[in-house]
C-alpha cells in the first residue's frame, strides 16, 4: 500500500498562479500549472507596471499591513531566487502639488513604519538631472522595487518546475468537474484532466469557472492602461510619481507609464492618451527626441468591492480554491506562500491509501 499524492491543478499563469505553483512545488506537491497563454505573466501581470511598495497604500486601511507584510515577503524571495531580480531597481521618488502636501504625504508612512526621506530640490535634481520642473520637496522611499512582473512569473515557474512541477500552456480550462458535491478534475477542450484539488487564479477568468457550478465570487474588473515607449538612453534611476506622471525606466531603455483608464468606446483611445502622456513627458523630462510610443495596453485587473484579495476554499464545491485580488503583482509572493501552507495542509489531512 502507497499513500496517495494528490493531484494539485492551478489555473491561470498569471503571477499570482506562477507564486502558487512555485511554492507547491518547492513543498514536493504534485501540481500542474495550466494557462491559454504560451508562456507565464502574458495576461494582465504582463500589462502591470511593476512597482513593489507600500507607500501608496492608506496608513490605517486592513490592505496597508497586507502591503507591508507583502513587501516583506519579496524580501525573502529575492534571497532564494536571486537571479529573478537581477534587472530589479530600487527606490520611487513621489510628490504632491505642494511641498505643504509633500511632507504630510511622507510623514503619514513614516508614523505608520516606513522608510521615508524628504529630500530637497537640490537633492532630487542630484538623484535624478533630467528632471525639468523638479518639485521644491519630495520624498524618498528607498525601499520600493521596480521589476517586469511577467518575467518573474516565468523565472517562477521555472523555478517550480525545476523542483518538480508541471505546466500546460496553450489550453483553456473551461469547466470544473465535481463528483459528489467534490472536485473531480478540469475540462480542458475534448478532455479532462484529473484533480483532487483546483486552484483557481486566473484573474477576470475565474468568473467563467465559477458561473458553471453557480458560484458568485463577487469578483469584478478595473482597467488600467500601460505605456510603453522606446528609448535609446537611460532617462532616470528611479520610480517618479509627480501629480501630472507616473513613470520608470526598464533596463533595456523602454521607459514605462501607468495611467488610471475609463472606455468611452474608442479602440483608438489608449493610443491617443498615450501620445498626450508624451508631450507630458517632454514637458516634465528632458527627454531625446526619438523617445516614440511603442504600445498601449489596457490590464482588466481583478477586484472586489472591499478593495481586499480572496484566497481560500470555497464552500460551495470541496478542494476548489480561490486565490485572485489586486494588487496581485505586490501581494503575489505572500498570497503564492500561504495559499500552498493552506493547500499542503489539506492535502495532508485528506490523503488516503492507495494500492500500487
Amino acid at each position: 500500500m502507497a499513500q496517495h499524492r494528490p493531484r494539485i491543478v492551478v489555473v491561470g499563469a498569471g503571477i499570482i498562479g506562477s507564486a502558487i505553483t512555485y511554492n507547491l512545488a518547492i513543498q514536493g506537491a504534485d501540481v500542474l500549472l495550466l494557462d491559454k497563454g504560451h508562456t507565464a505573466g502574458s495576461g494582465v501581470t504582463g500589462r502591470a507596471f511593476g512597482w513593489i511598495n507600500v507607500i501608496n497604500g492608506t496608513p490605517g486601511d486592513q490592505s496597508y499591513a497586507l502591503w507591508r507584510e507583502a513587501v516583506a515577503e519579496y524580501r525573502a524571495l529575492q534571497v532564494v531566487l536571486p537571479t529573478a531580480f537581477a534587472c530589479a531597481r530600487s527606490g520611487a521618488l513621489l510628490w504632491k502639488s505642494t511641498a505643504e502636501e509633500t511632507e504630510t504625504f511622507a510623514e503619514l508612512h513614516r508614523h505608520a513604519g516606513e522608510r521615508v526621506e524628504l529630500l530637497s530640490r537640490k537633492t532630487l535634481q542630484e538623484l535624478e538631472p533630467r528632471i525639468r520642473r523638479a518639485p521644491d520637496l519630495a520624498a524618498f522611499s528607498p525601499d520600493d522595487l521596480a521589476l517586469d512582473p511577467g518575467q518573474l512569473a516565468i523565472d517562477l515557474v521555472a523555478a517550480a518546475v525545476a523542483a518538480g512541477g508541471s505546466t500546460l500552456f496553450g489550453a483553456t480550462a473551461y469547466a470544473i468537474e465535481t463528483a459528489n458535491g467534490k472536485v473531480s478534475g478540469l475540462k480542458v477542450g475534448h478532455e479532462t484532466i484529473p484533480a483532487d484539488i483546483v486552484v483557481m487564479s486566473a484573474g477576470p477568468g475565474i468568473q467563467e469557472l465559477t458561473d458553471g457550478l453557480g458560484i458568485q465570487t463577487g469578483l469584478t474588473t478595473s482597467p488600467a492602461l500601460l505605456l510603453r515607449y522606446g528609448c535609446n538612453r537611460p532617462i532616470i534611476s528611479h520610480i517618479l510619481r509627480g501629480p501630472r506622471l507616473e513613470i520608470r525606466q526598464a533596463t533595456d531603455g523602454t521607459l514605462l507609464v501607468a495611467k488610471s483608464y475609463v472606455a468611452n468606446g474608442d479602440e483608438n483611445l489608449p493610443k491617443l492618451i498615450g501620445e498626450t502622456l508624451l508631450a507630458v513627458m517632454k514637458d516634465e523630462l528632458d527627454l531625446p527626441a526619438q523617445v516614440t510610443l511603442k504600445s498601449a495596453e489596457i490590464g482588466e485587473r481583478p477586484v472586489f468591492v472591499d478593495g481586499l484579495p480572496r484566497m481560500g476554499f470555497l464552500s460551495e464545491v470541496e478542494n476548489l480554491y480561490l486565490a485572485v485580488g489586486h494588487p496581485g503583482v505586490i501581494l503575489a509572493p505572500l498570497m503564492g506562500r500561504v495559499t500552498a501552507e493552506e493547500i499542503m495542509e489539506v492535502r495532508g489531512k485528506n490523503a488516503t491509501l492507495t494500492p500500487h
